[in-house]
């Protein structure tokens, strides 16, 4: 037994002795390696990060001399190189002891490929004034649509809130560099093109976009011609790439306040400021000295009387003969009415293929609560997206996409509508006062709080389907020679429901009296229109020797919106039902049809000697259905020149510290086509008057001598912009 003992003490010392002299080995296997880390032009790379490939945990740091020592370094290992503007290198060991590495420059910043109209260009050789928002810079945000994220993300763009302030069906307003038009009548927007065919931006699923390129100038934006007098967003989206299958899901989880909320005065400081000012107006005070003390012993809890009977009523607002019985309550009508809410979002996307075939598929959901403190008001917007490109042969490639987006919108009647009740509400409760109470003293909502009006007064439900189809066609006969087919289609439906209900008060004794809708109804608004859209273009690349390059392009464009709408209301609704068909009297009806269309010729001449000098230039010939036919086409110009200093060999001792130095400028004459009234041109019928109407601008003219010369005149309205820029990088 003894002997065993011992017999496997020696196994086990053995054994240990020879896992000692194993790891002795492996130890003195690994090797130290030093080197010097430099870039391209020579200059040493301080900072540099070296690492052993695949395990992070053994590394170092380029010194001030850009020398750099690791020890423990495997033989057969890879070091790997890598800074920031630099591209990053994998070096072989092979048993090496002195690696010296010269890093080049990271040259995609500069290679960095732009999308402009109808085509591409390297950002380096840009004439025109051109911003770009990736990706990552979209989604990195939590936003509810692009717009938002494209807030701060654009110099030179400038977004406001929409008409209806922070309500969920509220769309903010944008513009390019500042408002593009002088006259009533007409309106210029930036045109927004997703993937070459317009569309609204705040549609889309933000994680479907690639990129977005915002043409700002004339010279960058003429080649979009009518369309374009206010500058043009270009929306790319994602495509398919080879590959195994890539599945992404993303989520939001928000919560939403309101911003820049005024502080509203309480009801003490507000009745000493109503008695400064009128005072200061030589008038009498409005609150006594025995009201402000009723006001203060009710705010400090002394008094619990806030209200006063009036003809069995109770009195809300000020009171000219019985200022004694005025209400002095204190509400914050802003934070009464504004709270915070609650918003998710929901995307996920597939994508794969093969060398010559790839798919994209996306879906996405948002829910987006409410700011309303009562009456539920939400938004849901749903998106679906599928979208395949195919090498059919080596000469033609085709890519078809489509995509459904829904958005439901619901809220209360009596905050929306084409009446001005919306705005009503929304400036009732900036301006009125905080001595009125949000309840009366039976606990029953005041009347002027519309509270009753929002919470019983009726519904509104919209619901806009929009389903996009593009098919594109690419033909390469050669290398330098591309053809471009793309035919867009668009469908859009509007549904709007509104009802009408009568909203309730409560006198002293309890007893209901009606405050809004006496006369109850029902109202629905369809509205469907049809977008087509083909473009065709082509364009050419030359190499003329010795560094000069030529590319022409030359294409047609052309638009037809045709639109139709259906509204029809009743009043009395019966059972409690509100449709139309369970309404009874006051049939109102009513619809129509509409179309504009465009077309245009366009071309462009790129020329760029060795990346220095740059010169581009732009014609369209465009016509539009909107004015008579002899004031119908005109042509839009553009012309740009650049000059990339930095390319030039008096530079190149400076092109470490400064790799992009571009002087640019451009001249551009565009026209707006945009009236606010399509056919501006032509006579209504009736309107009241028998001789009719002369639709200018919403006014008529005075004779009929006027009418004659005005609508033959009406023509485009132009505007001319001269652009200078400089494009500056520096530090890598």
């Amino acid at each position: 037994m003894k002997s065993e003992k011992i017999s496997n003490l020696l196994r086990g010392g053995v054994f240990t002795i020879l896992l000692l002299l194993c790891s002795l080995s492996l130890s003195a296997q690994n090797i130290t390696v030093s080197g010097t880390v430099t870039d391209d032009t020579g200059l040493e790379v301080i900072g540099a990060t070296v690492i052993v490939e695949g395990d992070a945990s053994r590394g170092t740091v380029t010194d001030i001399d850009g020398n750099y020592t690791l020890a423990n370094v495997p033989p057969n290992a890879s070091l790997q190189y890598s800074y920031v503007g630099l591209t990053t290198q994998v070096v072989p060991v092979n048993g090496r002891t002195v690696i010296d590495v010269v890093m080049a420059s990271d040259t995609e910043l500069l290679d960095e490929v732009v999308v402009v109209g109808f085509g591409t260009q390297r950002k380096e050789n840009l004439t025109g004034a051109v911003s770009t928002v990736s990706s990552k810079e979209l989604t990195a945000r939590p936003v509810n649509s692009v717009i938002e994220a494209l807030q701060g993300a654009v110099p030179g763009m400038n977004i406001s809130t929409g008409m209806n302030g922070g309500a969920l069906n509220s769309t903010q307003r944008f513009n390019i560099r500042g408002v593009g038009t002088i006259g009533a009548g007409s309106s210029v927007a930036p045109l927004v093109l997703i993937d070459g065919m317009e569309g609204d931006m705040n549609s889309l699923n933000p994680y479907d976009i690639e990129n977005i390129s915002v043409l700002k100038d004339a010279a960058a934006s003429s080649i979009y011609g009518s369309r374009a007098p206010g500058g043009v967003i270009l929306i790319t989206t994602k495509r398919g790439r080879s590959g195994k299958p890539s599945v992404n899901y993303n989520n939001s989880f928000r919560f939403l306040s309101p911003l820049n909320m005024p502080k509203i005065a309480d009801s003490y400081s507000f009745a000493l400021a109503i008695n400064d000012m009128l005072a200061n107006g030589g008038q009498a005070p409005m609150y006594s000295d025995t009201k402000l003390k009723q006001i203060l012993d009710f705010q400090q809890g002394k008094s619990t009387q806030f209200m006063w009977e009036r003809g069995g009523r109770w009195n809300s607002f000020d009171d000219p003969e019985r200022k004694d019985i005025m209400p002095i309550g204190n509400t914050d009508w802003l934070r009464t009415h504004f709270g915070n809410s609650f918003t998710h979002e929901h995307s996920l996307s597939v994508n794969g293929g093969n060398e010559k075939n790839q798919y994209y598929l996306s879906a996405n959901y948002l829910n987006q609560g409410g700011l309303l403190n009562y009456g539920n008001d939400n938004k849901q917007r749903y998106n679906l997206t599928a979208r395949i490109n195919a090498e059919i042969a080596p000469w033609l490639n085709i890519g078809y996409t489509a995509r459904l987006s829904r958005l439901d919108y619901e809220a209360p009647s009596f905050t929306g509508g084409d009446d001005i009740s919306w705005n009503v509400f929304y400036f009732d409760m900036i301006r009125y006062w905080p001595v009125i109470p949000l309840k009366d003293p039976n606990g029953y909502f005041n009347e002027p709080s519309k509270v009753a009006q929002i919470k019983d007064g009726g519904r509104e439900n919209t619901q806009e389907d929009e389903i996009a189809q593009q098919l594109a066609l690419v033909f390469t006969p050669t290398d330098a020679w591309k053809i471009n087919v793309e035919l867009n289609y668009k469908t859009e439906t509007f549904f709007r429901h509104r009802d009408h209900l009568t909203a309730y008060a409560y006198d002293v004794n309890e007893v209901p009296f009606a405050i809004a809708n006496t006369t109850t109804s029902v109202s629905e608004y369809a509205y469907k229109s049809n977008f087509f859209n083909p473009n065709i273009y082509t364009d050419y690349t030359t190499e003329l020797g010795n560094g000069h390059i030529l590319k022409g392009m030359v294409g047609f464009q052309s638009e037809l919106l045709l639109s139709r709408n259906l509204s029809g209301a009743r009043d009395n609704i019966a059972a409690g039902i509100p449709t139309l068909n369970t309404t009874s009297v006051n049939p109102r009806t009513g619809g129509g049809y509409a179309h504009w269309a465009t077309a245009g010729f366009f071309g462009r001449l790129n020329y760029n000697y060795k990346d220095r000098y740059l010169a581009e230039a732009n014609l369209r010939y465009d016509g539009t259905s909107r004015f008579l036919r002899d004031q119908r086409w005109n042509l839009f110009p553009s012309f740009s020149v650049g000059w990339n200093v930095a390319r030039e060999a008096f530079f190149e001792d400076y092109t470490d510290t400064m790799s992009n130095l571009k002087l640019r400028a451009s001249w551009g004459k565009l026209g707006n086509q945009n009236t606010d009234n399509w056919y501006p041109i032509y006579r209504s019928i009736g309107r009241g008057n028998a001789n009719g109407n002369w639709l200018l601008n919403g006014n008529r003219p005075n004779t009929a001598w006027e009418a004659a010369l005005v609508s033959s005149s009406l023509t485009w309205e132009k505007t001319q912009t001269l652009n200078l820029g400089l494009d500056l990088s520096m530090f890598r």
